[in-house]
């Protein structure tokens, strides 16, 4: 399997969402970090979308 670089990231969250989204993660059975990656890869390629 290919090794992918990443980089350590700090982030901040309310309580109201951290729980939802660990609570999502038990749920689809992935971790936290997973879930933000999608989320964060979501976004940017929506952004992508908006300007073309």
């Amino acid at each position: 399997m290919k090794k992918v670089k990443t980089v350590d990231v700090k982030v901040r969250l309310n309580i109201e969402l951290h729980q939802k989204l660990k609570a999502k993660g038990q749920q689809e059975e992935r971790s936290m970090n997973y879930l933000i990656n999608k989320a964060v890869e979501l976004l940017v390629n929506q952004s992508k979308e908006v300007r073309t």
